[in-house]
């Protein structure tokens, strides 16, 4: 293409991809929009200007369908990692997943680095992924680190999280999650809080700084507090004598949370028909009006007469 630049990664590259894509949209050129539109998304997000990457996905209009399923993957990918870091983890999780599922399955290494932001993405949600999600064929190896960091999370084990991300800090770096995962170290506290809650009746935040392995045991009961607070546990400080009191757990069916994990498995399911759906495509067909009577008693008539025509010419 005219004008393209060689490095489309520096900062001098971005100014001509904006005048490439204003060209494209005057000349409605669609597919050209969607290429300079992730492009100028990946330049971007490179130099780490998330805010001006969605002012521009705000303020640009996108194919509704996408002419280029694989744009479309490149589109819900970056759209995904921003509001990733915007704390808007429900619409990323939901953009991430159409990414995957839009992607060739022959395309490895972008479906490596999408699984592993979403796998991020599940944690920073407060979910466990599967154990499968792991094991994809050709991504194994490469999600090992992701499936350690999953493992320390589920059983809220912090001394080894933190082990975990100082081992793999370089790798975390370079597939651009380490920010994000620097987040997930308040699940893994709740989480820790969690099941010493559901073990314990009663126990003292000297107990439960020695469990959690945190620096300071005089940040433990503001910790606690604000998992109260958050409704991660269901129990009641004593201040005189420094421990914690845990409610009993009541049935789990008596609450809303059934009804919650239903609607979102519908959710899912809706949007995953609409996808496919509007994915669809139609044989072209010539709109034809309807024949009225007068006109069909008219056409029966001329087809009489002309077939009397052709039988008097017979004989």
């Amino acid at each position: 293409m005219e004008g393209f630049p060689e490095d489309e990664l520096s900062t001098s590259a971005r100014k001509p991809l904006l005048a490439l894509l204003r060209t494209c949209t005057l000349k409605h050129d669609e597919l050209g929009q969607e290429i300079l539109l992730n492009k100028l998304l990946e330049n971007l997000l490179h130099h780490d200007l998330v805010d001006q990457a969605d002012k521009l996905i705000q303020n640009t209009e996108q194919n509704d369908p996408y002419r280029s399923t694989n744009q479309a993957a490149r589109f819900c990918f970056y759209n995904g990692y921003v509001k990733a870091v915007q704390l808007d983890y429900t619409e990323s999780d939901n953009l991430l997943q159409q990414a995957l599922r839009k992607a060739p399955e022959k395309a490895m290494g972008f479906r490596t680095i999408a699984t592993k932001l979403w796998l991020i993405v599940q944690l920073l949600m407060g979910e466990i992924p599967a154990r499968s999600e792991f094991m994809v064929k050709g991504l194994k190896n490469a999600l090992a680190p992701y499936l350690m960091l999953t493992s320390a999370v589920r059983f809220g084990q912090l001394s080894r999280f933190t082990k975990v991300v100082a081992r793999n800090t370089d790798l975390f770096h370079d597939d651009r999650t380490y920010m994000l995962i620097q987040r997930i170290r308040h699940n893994v506290i709740k989480t820790g809080l969690r099941r010493i809650s559901l073990s314990y009746s009663r126990i003292s935040f000297t107990d439960i700084c020695q469990k959690l392995n945190l620096d300071n045991p005089d940040d433990t009961e503001y910790i606690v507090a604000k998992a109260i607070t958050d409704r991660v546990i269901d129990a009641v400080i004593d201040h005189d004598k420094g421990l914690i009191s845990s409610k009993e757990v009541g049935d789990i069916y008596g609450s809303a949370e059934p009804v919650s994990a239903f609607n979102k498995r519908i959710r899912f399911c809706l949007r995953v028909h609409n996808d496919a759906v509007q994915a669809m495509r139609y044989p072209y067909t010539e709109h034809t009006e309807e024949e009225s009577p007068e006109d069909r008693r008219k056409r029966e008539e001329e087809e009489r007469e002309e077939l009397a025509r052709l039988e008097d010419g017979m004989f």
